[in-house]
């Protein structure tokens, strides 16, 4: 059995089709009583099930990185992005993450020009720092696309008025480079640089290309390059802007979600201005964020939901015992698991 037979199994959960169902007739739905990965699991079921665009939560960093990773092994990389902060440690120091604007802005390419219905896992500090407004970016963003009678030197040009930098070699976003008849280009909604061969004026191959080896990863018919907006008054929206109207919002605990929402913008207008080198970053307020919300439906994991929630569905999942390396207790916790007519799955690493 692999992991996607794990996930069709749990799907045909009676409870997974009545959080469908209800989540078409309520605005908020409790789910109480699942513990560590059986959330992502009930996640990436819901969204195979019900196929459309879907918004996560966590309460912290770590925690979304777990969801994130869970669901991937669940889901294809592609049907899950990550939204972090785009800053090093916190939105006060002012000190941008190259790495993480990467992501922020793949995601709003994502949703610019994507119909396809994906996830998107995120967490308070990363909801706070405002964006760019999808207008602004369709604005800015440079499409190329295959047999496109573009020229090297036009798209050399158009670069240089979107502030990237010439270099020799290309290794950090932001940066092009020309050889004869090929472009480098390192966009900033890409992980890999893209290199664009020519036949003349005419787009003859574009491929991705790792930084180290300069080995090609993948080829492409079109392309979109977005340049880096680092200045904070074109940071106008939020993520919640750019979401799909259908989208659904899972919350790990709103409680402690908005808590949080307060204190990075509280964080944020203690920054000292008089330092170097520090950006003062746009941030939402609490009532922007429960604005920005409203709008969508809500998924709450957390146990305090009742009062705000319109239905609820309970599972009976347990937390995972802690072991210590006791194979004894393994052994006999397997063992009342089978005498109680349990089916035990036990799931590992290919080695």
């Amino acid at each position: 059995m692999d992991i996607s037979q794990l996930l069709k199994l749990f799907g045909k959960n009676a409870k997974i089709a009545a959080a469908k169902k209800l989540l078409t007739e309520v605005k908020t739905l409790s789910v109480r009583g699942l513990h560590g990965s059986s959330v992502p699991l009930f996640s990436a079921t819901l969204f195979e099930r019900a196929s459309q665009p879907y918004l996560f939560v966590l309460n912290n960093l770590e925690n979304a990185g777990y969801f994130y990773h869970d669901l991937t092994q669940l889901l294809s990389e592609k049907e899950v992005l990550f939204f972090p902060s785009a800053y090093k440690r916190a939105a006060k120091y002012g000190q941008i993450d190259s790495a993480n604007e990467i992501l922020r802005t793949e995601v709003l390419s994502r949703l610019e020009k994507s119909n396809h219905p994906f996830i998107i896992v995120s967490y308070p500090d990363a909801l706070s720092e405002k964006v760019v407004s999808q207008k602004t970016l369709k604005q800015n963003t440079i499409t190329i696309a295959l047999n496109e009678e573009s020229g090297s030197e036009a798209i050399s040009k158009l670069l240089d008025s979107y502030q990237f930098e010439y270099v020799d070699y290309v290794y950090e976003p932001g940066q092009y480079a020309t050889r004869g008849s090929i472009l480098d280009v390192f966009s900033y909604s890409s992980e890999y640089p893209y290199r664009i061969d020519f036949f003349g004026d005419e787009v003859e191959t574009i491929r991705s290309f790792d930084i180290d080896s300069q080995l090609s990863q993948k080829s492409f018919d079109q392309i979109r390059i977005v340049p880096h907006f680092d200045n904070g008054e074109v940071k106008d929206a939020t993520l919640f802007d750019a979401l799909h109207d259908d989208t659904i919002i899972g919350f790990e605990d709103m409680q402690w979600i908005e808590s949080r929402i307060e204190s990075v913008l509280l964080d944020g207008l203690s920054i000292n201005l008089n330092e170097v080198d520090v950006t003062t970053p746009n941030l939402l307020t609490l009532e922007d964020y429960r604005l920005a919300i409203k709008p969508f439906r809500h998924i709450r994991f957390d146990a305090k939901s009742k009062d705000n929630s319109e239905a609820a569905i309970h599972f009976d999942t347990l937390p995972q015992p802690l072991f210590h390396k006791n194979f004894d207790l393994i052994s006999e916790s397997f063992l009342n698991f089978i005498e109680e007519e349990y089916t035990i799955y036990i799931l590992s690493e290919r080695g």
